[in-house]
Order: structure tokens, then C-alpha cells, then sequence
């Protein structure tokens, strides 16, 4: 059957995973004190795989033991909506003792607090929401960031292009995710998504096998007198190594209805 079929099928399962995430969002919100962080972190990681599940999804994961236990910033490519689901599942342990889950923490942009429910579970992963049109601003809320996962001990998610892929290609990796590592002297973690534009396509029958790669880990003294730009460019490079190009059959995908991967101003100093 394709996607449409299996989500016909699985939508009280799929609504039942969505529920519970909202519902844990709004005691979070009456009652900040009430979950401790790695219960958040865990519910999300847990609701994540079950919802990709449902999306006939399986996330595989190479090179985990690359990511830090401590502070870090993970730079992946971005190719759908899901990518925050598929990362949250590529950083969970699984249930595997011999593995410890990571905290996980996103930057996304303010757009996304529109959509009423996105918001609600972005919140509940304490996501830090940026203003591409308002370049200080952003700035400042990418150090509030950098601080927060400094004292959170946990991994932050910056998809550095700004925006899904629209070809299936990498896109320009922009500089601010850049500068808030060497500010905040944060190891970074480049991370590479294979297989993953068309996870909307709701005419998918097959089941969509996604390839999480994490590379080596870059510590600060790598990168610090670098020009952020430079860095850039060493870190696409890195990703693109494992990236494979994707012919896209995904409206969400074709459509990218949030894209403005042209217009994208850089947050500069």
C-alpha cells in the first residue's frame, strides 16, 4: 500500500503519538518543574521513532559514538519537515544499555510557531526560535542558545542551510551556526541525512530506509581562527562526503512552501 493508505490506517496510532506529546507540552508549560529534562528529552525521542514508524520510516545510524555526551553542535543537511523526528530517533539509544541517549536541543525558524501543534512539541524540546528577517535579533538569540546547551550538557541542531533542500542537492551552508561555535567554543558534529526528501511522498509504497551519518567530531582549536565562512565550507564539505544527490518525488519537497533559500540574509556581526 503507499503512504496515504498506511497513514489511513495508522492515523489514531499516529494521532495517539502526536496527543501525547501536546499533552506532555502543556503541563510543561502550566508546570515547568513537573518533568525533569532527560524525561522530555526521552519522551520525545521515543514519540518520534513510533510516529516515523507509522510513516514507514526506519532511521539507521553510523558513527554515534562521534557525538559527544557533553555540549556539542550538530550540523546536518535539512531535506523534510521530519528531519527534527529523525534526528531526535538517531540520538536515542534505543533502549540499548550500552548506549547512552543524548539530549537534544533545535534552532528553528520562527515561521514554525504558526503551525499551533509544531509549536506545542517544539516547545516541550525547549527549541530556540530565530527571526531570519531580524539578523541582530537572531544573533542574539544563537548565543542565548549556545549558553543554553552549555549548562544543558546537550547536543544543539542547526540545520546551517536555513531551509529544506528543493532539488535533492546540498544547499549553501550559512555562517551564523558558525560563529555561535567559535563564540561559545562548542565542538561541532557534522552530521549527514541520506534518503530522506521524499519521506512525504504520499505515494511511497516502499519502505523509506534514512542513513543518519555523524562524523568526526571538530573541537574548537580546529576551527577558532578560521573565518566562519571558511568553516562553512569545511563542514559542507564533510557532510557532502557521505551526502548522496536525491531525485525528488515529494511535493513537500517540490512545493518547499517555507523555502527562501535565495532571500536568506546571513546573520552577520
Amino acid at each position: 500500500m503507499n503512504l496515504r493508505t498506511r497513514i489511513f490506517f495508522r492515523f489514531f496510532g499516529l494521532l495517539h503519538c502526536i496527543s501525547f506529546l501536546c499533552a506532555k507540552s502543556r503541563r510543561d508549560f502550566k508546570m515547568p518543574d513537573y518533568y525533569k529534562v532527560v524525561e522530555k528529552n526521552d519522551f520525545l525521542q521515543q514519540k518520534s521513532n513510533a510516529i516515523l514508524n507509522h510513516f514507514n520510516i526506519s532511521v539507521n545510524v553510523e558513527g554515534f559514538e562521534n557525538v559527544p555526551n557533553g555540549p556539542c553542535l550538530i550540523i546536518p543537511n535539512h531535506s523534510t519537515y521530519l528531519d527534527p523526528l529523525i534526528m531526535w530517533s538517531a540520538l536515542w539509544n534505543h533502549r540499548d544499555g550500552s548506549k547512552q541517549s543524548k539530549l537534544v536541543n533545535f534552532v528553528a525558524r520562527k515561521e514554525i510557531t504558526k503551525k499551533k501543534m509544531v509549536k506545542r512539541i517544539a516547545d516541550l524540546g525547549q527549541t530556540y526560535y530565530i527571526d531570519t528577517q531580524n539578523p541582530r535579533e537572531a544573533l542574539a538569540t544563537l548565543k542565548d542558545f549556545g549558553q543554553f546547551i552549555k549548562r544543558n550538557k546537550s547536543c544543539g541542531v542547526i540545520f546551517a542551510e536555513g531551509t529544506r533542500t528543493k532539488d535533492g542537492k546540498l544547499g549553501e551552508f550559512h555562517s551564523g551556526a558558525f560563529k555561535l561555535a567559535q563564540s561559545s567554543y562548542l565542538t561541532i558534529v557534522p552530521a549527514t541525512i541520506n534518503n530522506a526528501a521524499n519521506a512525504l511522498d504520499w505515494n511511497r509504497k516502499e519502505k523509506l530506509e534514512v542513513k543518519v551519518t555523524f562524523h568526526k567530531p571538530m573541537k574548537p582549536i580546529q576551527f577558532q581562527s578560521l573565518d566562519s565562512r571558511v568553516l562553512a565550507e569545511q563542514v559542507k564539505s564533510i557532510v557532502a562526503s557521505d551526502y548522496i544527490d536525491q531525485t525528488i518525488t515529494s511535493n513537500e519537497t517540490i512545493k518547499n512552501k517555507y523555502s527562501k533559500r535565495d532571500k536568506v540574509k546571513e546573520v552577520k556581526r
